[in-house]
């Protein structure tokens, strides 16, 4: 490995590190902590790949706190760096590697969205890069040549193992099968292509059996999210779309590649077949998310697997310029992303740590609600405080001794169940509906049943408001308010969290009814 390739990644790592250190957990990343509590082949969001990465770089949940949880994803990103320099290199050269390492290490996605907090991206870009390297070993061989059969397996694996951490990952198939089916058929003949199929069906089986066994409820959750039945055109979704994913690449870098596809057909930045490779990895994925954002809002990190390979046509492009302007020295453009995607990560940390207040809203009833600082800060202390005060009131009998906590939404649910509930050793139990709870559903099968009857703690922070008497009334005989805690920064209040005394549960939720009610 190139030395100036491993002083980048461990320049990255190093700030990825201080980010995972600095930061408590955001909703998403606390939430996929929960998966790790109950290994399952699949979940109700995803399949396992954050689980069983969450295991391995905690020990086996034995260092879980928040660094060791995204050590995971800090390691995934610098295995992605060193894969994406080595597919630059194939396609084109060395040079194109090394600028595909560095446009990686700016980009915002690989970086630092899926590279210092821990979400299932995070393995996931991993084989991604390791599959598309397979993929172009396939596709670079001689025509007259026999792939050998342990390549086919060695792609079918890499693809079901992208599979099992989200189910995007078969859009590798569909690229590969629509090079093969336009360039080379002749590869239709060859046992291994369906050799490889078969064993991608075998890694992913888990997650079907699951799906089976549960009414398909993943599919059909997700299926609700992207789903076309709208016959209105949303055009601010579709620019959101389009703008989101340049923006998750890095503004820079989303500019440079508009630049690399406009100049294809005049500049012959990439041999015909490399160019052709990297098009069909990188814009079936974009053009289909970019589509759905016509009729439902679309997440842009759901293509940012694809926006990664598409940027080795901006790595490709800015060797040919630097090449012809001054070679060996790096663009501009490169240093001036590598800037941004640091400078905001510092920022982040400095905007969590000390912005005085709330960057929120001021209204009381929904105070420092929209503050995404709050989902990565204030929680540890509210924790400490909330246990003195809990131990207290329940020695002085005004509480009832070991009372569950409960949760109608699975945020702020997944940041109670870690921060709060998890130093006193009392079980957060989901209640509701499934759609709003999400995994607690099936995390409830594994806690001890909350009865008909039964009290619990409630716990509302105010930057996640919510109406009692939709929420919580008509599944409890009474609740009553027995503290508020104020949050601050900076020595300005940033939110304030209520907790609430409920009696009487009915046990009516769809939660606790069939099939998600507990089997005894």
């Amino acid at each position: 490995m190139p030395r100036r390739l491993v002083q980048l990644i461990v320049a990255a790592t190093v700030l990825r590190m201080l980010a995972a250190s600095f930061l408590e957990f955001g909703n998403d990343e606390v939430y996929y902590f929960l998966y790790a509590l109950d290994l399952q082949p699949n979940y109700f969001d995803h399949p396992p790949g954050v689980a069983l990465l969450i295991r391995l770089s905690t020990l086996n949940l034995w260092l879980t706190d928040e660094f060791f949880v995204r050590l995971g994803a800090i390691a995934c990103s610098a295995a992605g760096t060193a894969l994406v320099y080595r597919l630059g290199t194939v396609l084109k050269n060395e040079q194109t590697g090394w600028y595909a390492a560095l446009l990686y290490t700016s980009n915002l996605y690989t970086s630092l969205i899926a590279g210092a907090f821990i979400i299932p991206d995070s393995p996931q870009v991993v084989t991604w890069l390791a599959s598309v390297l397979v993929m172009h070993e396939i596709v670079t061989t001689a025509p007259e040549q026999k792939i050998n059969l342990g390549l086919w397996l060695k792609f079918g694996l890499l693809v079901g193992l992208t599979i099992l951490c989200k189910v995007h990952g078969v859009f590798l198939w569909a690229s590969l099968g629509l090079y093969v089916l336009l360039f080379q058929r002749k590869r239709l003949l060859e046992p291994g292509l369906y050799a490889a199929a078969v064993v991608t069906a075998i890694v992913i089986s888990p997650i079907l059996i699951w799906n089976i066994q549960n009414d398909f409820l993943t599919y059909r959750f997700h299926s609700g999210r992207v789903d076309l039945q709208d016959s209105w055109i949303h055009i601010d979704s579709f620019f959101q779309a389009i703008g989101g994913q340049l923006v998750y690449s890095n503004p820079v870098n989303g500019v440079f590649l508009l630049i690399a596809l406009w100049k294809i057909k005049t500049m012959n930045y990439l041999s015909k077949e490399s160019l052709r490779f990297v098009l069909f990895n990188g814009l079936p994925l974009v053009a289909v998310v970019t589509f759905m954002s016509l009729f439902n809002s679309m997440l842009p990190h759901w293509s940012g697997p694809a926006m990664m390979i598409l940027s080795l046509l901006v790595a490709a492009y800015l060797d040919e310029k630097s090449q012809a302007s001054a070679p060996g020295l790096e663009p501009k453009v490169l240093k001036w992303s590598l800037y941004m995607v640091g400078g905001l990560m510092i920022l982040t940390i400095l905007l969590v740590q000390f912005y005085p207040g709330t960057l929120g809203s001021h209204n009381k009833k929904r105070f420092g609600e929209d503050d995404f600082t709050l989902d990565l800060s204030g929680w540890s202390r509210f924790s400490e405080e909330f246990r003195v005060w809990l131990d207290a009131e329940e020695k002085a009998g005004r509480i009832p001794a070991g009372l569950p906590l409960v949760s109608n939404k699975w945020f702020p649910g997944s940041h109670i169940e870690y921060y709060v509930a998890r130093p006193i050793d009392r079980p957060v139990i989901g209640i509701g509906w499934v759609v709003d709870i999400h995994q607690y559903a099936f995390l409830n099968h594994r806690r001890p049943p909350l009865k008909p009857g039964d009290s619990a703690l409630c716990i509302v922070p105010s930057n996640y408001p919510m109406n009692l008497d939709q929420s919580y009334y008509h599944q409890f005989a009474s609740i009553d308010m027995q503290k508020v805690f104020y949050g601050y920064r900076n020595g300005r209040m940033t939110r304030y969290f209520t907790v609430y005394l409920m009696k009487g549960y009915n046990g009516s939720d769809e939660a606790h009814q069939p099939p998600f009610v507990q089997s005894k």
